[in-house]
């Protein structure tokens, strides 16, 4: 079972996969997996250990090339790695490797293969994340290349943007800084496609999530519509339903569970209980979502488990 929220619209997806296969040698990952991606948004791809999230992010990028079906990404094959293609997506590995040169002479060598990019805003992230822009990238700690590397992804402005564990490697205020320069540079006409582990330093600024399940996408959905959908709260807050998932923490028993006019102004969205709750009760959370959605019971705010 699927679920997706887009099948309704007409306007031409910024991703469409149909059936895409990959395997690494004789070893299947992806059999036949397919999913739409809408332009405008920021969305979290989550997945176990495994599940291929990376293997992604290269498919679409170019990086890789499917095994069968049909990978569209702007509207180009991604597997014929066109010039119009590959200057308007831009990948971010997780583990960033630089040359031995100075910031800007790397963000500027970089970003004049890339129409959008703008020399500006890079030096301006540069001073906003504390990097020295003359000093050699060799001898930067691996927190200060990590930011480099997200300069030079936020001052491309490309159409799409693939960033692979954008937040590993960065201290707890560079995370925040992170978050806040995302949010602030990237425009309505940008699409950002954010594999991570680390749920809790973008949940707030994600709007969509794709889920990677036995190496297929179970679920492409926005935020709106999982709020919509499911309460994510304490136990106490919704006695009368019963629970898709429950785990303990330091608020006490928390569960999600179906929305109810009961718990309609209460809770809000945990993408991280949300998470858990599908990988344990994979069906019962699919049944769910593919019911019609019902916008009266979002929640108020978001929840911080």
């Amino acid at each position: 079972m699927y679920s997706n929220s887009d099948t309704h619209l007409t306007a031409e997806p910024l991703v469409q996969a149909q059936e895409v296969c990959f395997s690494y040698g004789r070893h299947p990952l992806f059999r036949s997996v397919s999913f739409t991606l809408p332009a405008g948004s920021i969305t979290g791809l989550l997945g176990k250990n495994g599940e291929g999230k990376t293997t992604l992010l290269k498919l679409l990028s170019g990086l890789l090339l499917a095994k069968g079906g049909e990978l569209s990404v702007l509207g180009h094959s991604s597997r014929k790695r066109s010039v119009p293609l590959l200057r308007e997506l831009y990948y971010l590995p997780e583990e960033v490797q630089l040359p031995a040169t100075s910031a800007v002479q790397y963000l500027d060598g970089a970003g004049q293969f890339y129409p959008n990019y703008d020399a500006t805003l890079a030096r301006q992230l540069l001073q906003d994340f504390d990097v020295p822009p003359t000093n050699n990238l060799r001898r930067l700690s691996m927190g200060q290349k990590k930011k480099v590397a997200l300069v030079l992804a936020l001052s491309l402005r490309v159409p799409l943007l693939l960033l692979d564990e954008p937040t590993n490697g960065l201290d707890i205020p560079s995370k925040s800084k992170f978050r806040q320069l995302l949010v602030q540079h990237i425009s309505d006409e940008q699409t950002v496609l954010i594999s991570t582990h680390q749920v809790r330093d973008l949940e707030q600024m994600i709007d969509r999530l794709v889920v990677l399940h036995q190496n297929q996408i179970i679920c492409n959905e926005t935020i709106a519509r999982l709020e919509s959908t499911f309460y994510c709260g304490t136990a106490a807050e919704a006695p009368h339903v019963a629970p898709l998932y429950s785990e303990p923490s330091v608020w006490g028993e928390v569960v999600m569970t179906p929305r109810t006019p009961e718990t309609a102004e209460t809770g809000g969205f945990s993408m991280e209980l949300f998470f858990n709750a599908l990988m344990y009760n994979t069906q019962a959370v699919l049944q769910h979502l593919s019911q019609p959605a019902n916008d009266t019971l979002t929640p108020q705010a978001p929840l911080s488990l």
